[in-house]
């Protein structure tokens, strides 16, 4: 049902599998978290608590190591990445500035 609503709303066919990095108020960076909904969504902490807010900070993921460690299988193609800011879990307000983003390939081309 929940794939049948999404290509309903936005005429796209629902990922097969979505990896988000967040930061959390509370939880242990490394701390893989499951979406309630679906189990096809999952977060990494790469941040947590206030201790280096306000702070640029910079960065580096190994995104195919991170997607086996949320889903246990290798990923498929990477279709997109988005970037976003919101507090709609803690109803807080924040402001956030994105630098460079970079993808590269790794030397392990399994």
């Amino acid at each position: 049902m929940l794939s049948e609503l999404s290509r309903t709303m936005t005429g796209e066919p629902m990922p097969y599998a979505v990896l988000m990095y967040v930061w959390s108020n509370e939880l242990p960076v490394g701390t893989v978290i499951t979406n309630p909904r679906t189990d096809r969504i999952r977060k990494i902490v790469v941040e947590s608590g206030p201790a280096r807010l306000r702070q640029w900070l910079p960065y580096q993921r190994d995104v195919r190591a991170d997607f086996e460690q949320a889903f246990g299988e290798a990923p498929g193609t990477l279709k997109s990445i988005g970037i976003m800011t919101d507090t709609d879990n803690t109803r807080g307000r924040t402001q956030a500035a994105y630098g460079e983003i970079r993808l590269e390939r790794g030397t392990d081309r399994r």
